[in-house]
């Protein structure tokens, strides 16, 4: 119950901070372009530096043991999703089916993800929630990028899941990156120069109020009318709840780590990632549905992210 409601104050802490992103796009102390600034100083500086963060520490037995185990349900999961949105939204328009089947397999989980594991797990959270990311990444720019493979972009080009493009962004992908710079730090217990260690701890206290703003400026594009459509609340529901629960039931049957089972369950009950509308816009499915299914799935997350955590 404690952590019930710890999680309860953090998740209407960052419901404020959503808020002030909404109110400062709204009243256009944000616009499109330092919304963007925002979003590429997110995940270019700030998410890494989160990441290499997490990795200070002595590795040991368990740290590997349970780091594969990560990966591998991550791996897992990311199947699933795969196969479980081709089950569950065959029966949708062509237009709405890619975006719903994009954001069961691509969740917020760098956001809102991470920040959320961070506050309940601390820096150990973030590194399993970190190696995690890996499959979460390489299926969101193959299989994810697929869904929309054979449509036509705004410049007329047709869309392909497998391009050096698409390769090329995985390998160089910031938080990628960092991955592996905090897996080289932790392996060779490289020291860094007491200025540079605390400014990675400055940037990475950053994480949460600088995420959320960004969120809430991407949310107050969204318009209010239509946003409670069956469709959206279908997704939203299976989103967050019936496929975290699906995987808290399977992990428990299989006595994984119970840090494990959480890392694994809170990122998998994350909303929609953001990039769902913006891929819908870009290749001509309905993108005021994808930005609805971000809005609705991002607000009810308040209420389900709790609920999750009282399960552990």
């Amino acid at each position: 119950m404690n952590l019930f409601l710890q999680m309860l104050n953090l998740q209407f802490a960052m419901f404020i901070l959503i808020m002030i992103g909404i109110i400062a796009k709204k009243c256009k102390i944000v616009n499109g372009e330092s919304q963007k600034s925002l979003s590429n100083l997110l995940i270019y500086f700030i998410l890494p530096c989160n990441i290499i963060e997490s990795f200070k520490g002595e590795i040991t037995t368990d740290l590997i043991s349970n780091s594969l185990s990560a990966f591998l349900i991550s791996v897992v999961i990311q199947v699933a999703s795969i196969f479980l949105g081709k089950l569950l939204f065959a029966r949708f328009s062509d237009e709405m089916k890619p975006v719903m089947k994009y954001g069961l397999i691509c969740s917020n989980s760098s956001f809102i993800g991470l920040p959320v594991i961070n506050n309940i797990y601390d820096s150990i959270g973030v590194l399993y929630a970190s190696i995690a990311q890996i499959p979460i990444r390489i299926t969101m720019w193959t299989s994810g990028l697929s869904e929309f493979a054979g449509r036509v972009d705004e410049n007329g080009k047709k869309q392909h899941a497998f391009t050096k493009e698409t390769i090329k962004s995985l390998i160089i992908h910031p938080c990628i990156v960092a991955v592996f710079i905090g897996l080289l730090i932790m392996a060779f217990h490289i020291q860094l120069p007491n200025c540079i260690d605390r400014s990675i701890v400055f940037m990475s206290q950053c994480t949460i109020p600088v995420s959320m703003i960004v969120i809430g400026c991407i949310l107050s594009e969204c318009k209010v009318s239509q946003l409670f459509d069956k469709a959206i609340l279908y997704f939203t529901f299976i989103r967050l709840l019936a496929f975290p629960l699906l995987v808290f039931v399977l992990l428990k049957l299989l006595k994984i780590d119970s840090l494990i089972i959480g890392v694994s369950v809170l990122l998998t009950g994350m909303p929609a990632g953001t990039t769902t509308a913006i891929l819908a816009d870009k290749y001509g499915c309905d993108a005021a549905f994808g930005s609805r299914v971000i809005f609705i799935s991002t607000m009810f997350s308040i209420i389900t992210i709790p609920i999750l955590c009282a399960l552990f």
